[in-house]
């Protein structure tokens, strides 16, 4: 399974979550379904960190989509543009990504950076960011076990039972069944989509979903 299939995986998955938790909240199949999404673009993350040219451009084009997706984030999250104020930063996922990319940084240039992807972790779960410290140590796992892929997908397993454990809250269990997609990962790159696409698709679909919800109202 290529890089490029992974993509579309994540993407699809991360599609079908937002349907179930915007419009159809009465089939939780469909957020089980969603679980997949983001453990696949944590680990997408990683490679796009040990393999990308340049990493300032990788880290620009995360945070530039951050900004422009917060605004549709809150839009679809909680209804409506008159119920997103007061602003609720930095809640959408391109945010845990930028900092997980920064902690992935922070422990490939060790010693006393340790530190700073430690920080990092903590600024996640205090900060109010979507997943937290789970989300941070789950793309440092994926970097770090990159040649050991058992032990990636064994911390993967950990770390979302630690997950569900900790906040009583079993529905990111069914995020353990990523391991099939990333298991069948064959390090190579494939066809993907354009280089901007899932970054833009990230807010439009937000949007899309979001119109559909609102004109069902009416209906």
């Amino acid at each position: 399974m290529t890089s490029a299939v992974l993509q579309c995986i994540a993407v699809i998955t991360m599609f079908i979550d937002h349907l179930g938790y915007e419009i159809f909240s009465n089939v939780p199949i469909l957020r089980m379904i969603g679980r997949l999404s983001f453990p696949i673009f944590a680990f997408m993350l990683a490679e796009g960190f040990l393999h990308t040219r340049d990493r300032k451009k990788y880290v620009l084009r995360l945070a530039v989509f951050a900004v422009i997706s917060e605004l549709p984030y809150q839009i679809f999250s909680h209804g409506g543009i008159g119920n997103i104020f007061p602003l609720r930063p930095w809640e959408n996922i391109l945010f845990e990504l930028l900092l997980a990319f920064g902690a992935l940084w922070c422990v490939e240039k060790g010693k006393f950076w340790y530190f700073g992807a430690a920080a990092l972790v903590v600024l996640a779960e205090l900060g109010g960011f979507m997943y937290g410290a789970y989300g941070i140590l789950l793309a440092i796992a994926f970097c770090v076990f990159k040649e050991r892929r058992w032990a990636a997908m064994l911390s993967l397993t950990v770390l979302t039972l630690t997950y569900c454990l900790y906040f009583n809250n079993w529905t990111q269990i069914y995020a353990v069944a990523a391991v099939i997609p990333l298991g069948l990962y064959n390090g190579q790159k494939g066809q993907r989509l354009p280089r901007y696409f899932c970054y833009a698709f990230y807010p439009i679909h937000l949007l899309v979903i979001y119109g559909m919800y609102a004109a069902m109202k009416y209906i």
